[in-house]
């Protein structure tokens, strides 16, 4: 019994029982003496994974039973009484010792985190002193030549996270292992790693880097027996295999000569349509982490400020046949977790690790920089989400003319570094609760956190795992993204991944969002290393006062991380934003245009003279708006016009009003909202009153209490300027309204319509082009399904494609007078 209390009150020091299993069979099988513990334990593990019992144990007596923590049982104890496996004590809790110790030689091994983030450091740093061990003492067959698969690279950069196993044999040593611990790496990041870096630089280990998405979907294939991931994510890019385009993701020598690279991103076509396959790979470990698990190896996440793949990662891992190892800071009881709060059911666990509370600093602190905070884990809101404003200089600048492309409703993503001060001008602007910012690891909502704390967000709204925000990402979720830019081809290419042979940082998910956005911003400043800018903050003007000796708008990339063609293939809409200039991409040149120029710049010095091409300059160059340059709020209008909410048709009488979107919240609002229809239907109605107003209520809302004001309101309306009114919302009402319109459209001139639609005047409508322009004149709101099947849109097959666009919306029943479009 002594020893019963004992067990129990040590139960995170114990080991779990399939290792108390191989104590036990060494007694009583002394033919097992001779082989390693390591072989024995992952025999008992594979004996696991095929419904395993542990009939073995049965031969436990009492006093082998509490000598299992001593390492004294012997085969004289075992044989003398038997004793049941006590309910209560789980197999689970280990010590991080015995967790890594069923590591084998050649594992491939999953490690979950996201940059400074979640990063598991208890057991990576126990498997590192492991290696480290075994080398001194020359063990043959110890744990080497590990495959290391990751996603966000979790690291300090510095010596902790991965960096730990960024390890080679000990010089002084004189066994015969001559291995290091890992014999490859593929990642999506390695900026916040850099002894691991250092290792594929120097061509010591095979490396890849790959798109972080990808590999968050190739690890999810793997937990299904899928072959892998499919996706057009990386096509133009170096991660297309095809010759003369890229490598594979291959970062060195020995991963272009590796058998693996044949096969890691293939090419396919599907539908005379172009792929890349990732290819699913078994993982024979998963080492993850959670904040707490009770002793069934259930596990949960409250005090993680991100959910990094682990369920999927330990899913991949136990459908592979291999093990899953979980760090936490704390124990609860039996079943104690609420189903809801579980992330990670303990039917997948195999050990469960906790860290001590006096080393949670070390080796479980939330982040690299904070041991716990509860704004960034969703426990709490923070009373007050004011950004802190950001000192006008060349970094503001970028900002504040990239956030003029941000409009009420957007979903947004915002990359790492400069693109972060977007979300500063956007709280200095008051447009910040007007949009929705996201982060690549599952964060929607809140305000992002900035630097080596980049992935969570304070008072975010909402969390998913990594690999579904990848999946919203991909299909087209994002209305806009700003993402940094390193190098800038004349074709537009971007290079962020890799700035020379030893600079090695990877996309992250920078593939997956630039391929997948509709309108993308590219932020750098012009030139680097040096630059120092003047800026009037009363004139509104800049001036270059030292430049940069680095410069950025480059011939050739070194690494392609961005496609300028793929982008033009895809319909996207390309802008690169800096201090003094801003370009775009389109299918009308194939080089990038000159748009814009900051007031005060010398267009030849400041800017030609400072590229190694000569971009296309646009015939319209126009002067950037001086606000972005003066002190104080620049003031941007964050709704537009209610004008533009009001369509009027003169053959007819009958006037459009949209509401979509609109929300009334105080009587003020519903006082000054009368006031402006009252202001514009006026004028429409001095000969009399509209046949009809046709009103779309699709998306309006109306806080409780106001409704009898505002039923008032809309009363005095129609008596003053209306005979009757029609109140429909979405289809019905672009029924309506479509019927008007193209009653009237015998005189349709599509050279004149296309014009309009074409905003950049290059003869090709873009996907958003034709979104807008459809949505502008015929108030028709395209999916991205329905845009992705039209190619190219051209004067030649514009009217077509209108009239395809129509189908669509299910039009094709209404008797429309249209000649020109064939039904």
């Amino acid at each position: 019994m002594q020893s019963m209390i004992l067990i129990r009150s040590s139960a995170r020091l114990c080991r779990p029982w399939h290792l108390v299993c191989s104590n036990v069979q060494s007694a009583v099988h002394k033919h097992l003496a001779s082989r390693s513990i390591h072989n024995i334990q992952s025999e008992l593990i594979t004996q696991r994974r095929t419904n395993y019992t542990d009939n073995s144990v049965s031969y436990l007596t009492t006093k082998g039973y509490a000598s299992l923590f001593t390492g004294s049982a012997s085969s004289e104890t075992v044989a003398q009484k038997s004793l049941p496996i006590p309910s209560h004590i789980s197999h689970k809790v280990c010590t991080p010792s015995d967790a890594v110790s069923l590591i084998s030689q050649g594992d491939t091994v999953c490690v979950s985190g996201f940059v400074g983030q979640g990063s598991p450091d208890l057991i990576l740093k126990t498997l590192s002193d492991r290696y480290e061990r075994e080398c001194q003492e020359g063990v043959m067959g110890g744990v080497s030549d590990l495959t290391l698969l990751f996603g966000g690279g979790p690291g300090d950069w510095d010596s902790r996270g991965l960096n730990y196993l960024a390890k080679v044999k000990c010089p002084e040593s004189n066994n015969v292992m001559g291995n290091s611990l890992v014999k490859r790496a593929i990642g999506g990041h390695y900026g916040q790693v850099p002894e691991l870096r250092k290792l594929a630089t120097s061509n010591q280990i095979e490396a890849w880097t790959l798109p972080m998405g990808s590999i968050s979907r190739m690890i999810r294939a793997q937990s299904t027996h899928s072959p892998g991931h499919i996706t057009t994510v990386g096509l133009g890019t170096y991660v297309d295999p095809t010759p003369g385009v890229g490598t594979g993701g291959a970062a060195n020598e020995l991963a272009q000569n590796s058998l693996l690279n044949k096969e890691l991103v293939t090419k396919l076509s599907v539908d005379n349509t172009d792929y890349l396959m990732y290819k699913a790979l078994p993982i024979n470990v998963a080492i993850i982490r959670a904040t707490t698990a009770d002793s069934s190896g259930n596990l949960s996440f409250e005090h993680e400020s991100l959910l990094c793949d682990q369920r999927i990662i330990a899913a991949a891992a136990r459908n592979s046949g291999g093990i899953v190892l979980a760090q936490v800071k704390r124990l609860s009881a039996l079943n104690s977790l609420h189903s809801r709060a579980v992330g990670v059911p303990g039917a997948m666990v195999d050990c469960v690790c906790v860290v001590d509370e006096e080393d949670h600093d070390i080796f479980h602190g939330m982040s690299y920089t904070k041991r716990h905070d509860p704004v960034l884990t969703g426990e709490i809101k923070s009373p007050t989400d004011e950004v802190p404003k950001m000192p006008l200089n060349e970094r503001k600048i970028i900002a504040r003319r990239a956030s003029f492309a941000l409009t009420p409703g957007k979903v947004v993503n915002l990359g790492i570094g400069l693109p972060e001060g977007v979300a500063s001008v956007a709280g200095e602007e008051g447009q910040l609760p007007y949009i929705t910012l996201t982060t690549e690891p599952g964060v929607f909502g809140g305000l992002p956190s900035s630097g080596k704390d980049f992935g969570p967000a304070l008072n975010a709204a909402a969390l998913v795992e990594m690999n579904q925000q990848f999946d919203f990402y991909d299909g087209g979720g994002l209305d806009m993204c700003f993402l940094g830019a390193a190098e800038i081809s004349p074709e537009g290419d971007v290079n962020v991944s890799r700035l020379c042979k030893d600079k090695l940082i990877g996309p992250g998910g920078f593939i997956d969002i630039s391929q997948s956005t509709r309108n993308i911003s590219f932020l750098s400043t012009f030139t680097a290393k040096g630059l120092k800018v003047d800026i009037d903050g009363e004139q509104g003007t800049i001036k270059i006062a030292n430049e940069g000796t680095t410069r950025k708008f480059v011939n050739e990339v070194y690494e392609r991380t961005f496609s300028g063609e793929e982008a033009v293939r895809r319909g996207q809409k390309v802008y690169y934003v800096t201090e003094r200039a801003v370009f775009r991409r389109t299918a009308a040149h194939s080089k990038i245009e000159l748009i814009e120029v900051a007031p005060g710049v010398d267009v030849q010095k400041d800017i030609l003279d400072q590229m190694e091409f000569e971009p296309v300059i646009s015939p319209d160059l126009k002067i950037m708006d001086d606000r972005i340059f003066k002190d104080g709020k620049m003031n941007l209008k964050l709704f537009g016009s209610l004008t533009d909410r009001c369509i009027y048709h003169p053959e007819d009488h009958v006037l459009f009003i949209d509401l979509f979107g609109v929300s009334l919240v105080s009587q003020e609002e519903v006082d000054l909202i009368e006031g402006y229809f009252d202001e514009i239907m006026t004028p429409l109605t001095r000969k009399g009153p509209f046949e009809h107003v046709i009103v779309n209520y699709d998306g309006f809302d109306l806080r409780s209490g106001l409704e009898e004001s505002y039923a008032k309101a809309m009363d005095h309306l129609q008596k003053k300027h209306y005979k009757s009114v029609k109140r429909l919302a979405g289809r019905a009402f672009r029924c309506a309204k479509l019927k008007v319109m193209l009653a009237n459209m015998d005189t349709f001139d599509e050279k004149d319509m296309f014009a309009k639609m074409d905003q950049d005047s290059d003869g090709v409508l873009s996907r958003e082009e034709l979104r807008s322009g459809v949505r502008k004149h015929f108030g028709i709101r395209l999916r991205q399904t329905e845009l992705d099947s039209f190619g190219d849109v051209t004067l030649a097959n514009f009217t077509d494609v209108l009239g395809e666009c129509l189908r669509k919306c299910g039009l094709e029943q209404l008797e429309l007078n249209y000649r020109p479009i064939s039904f």
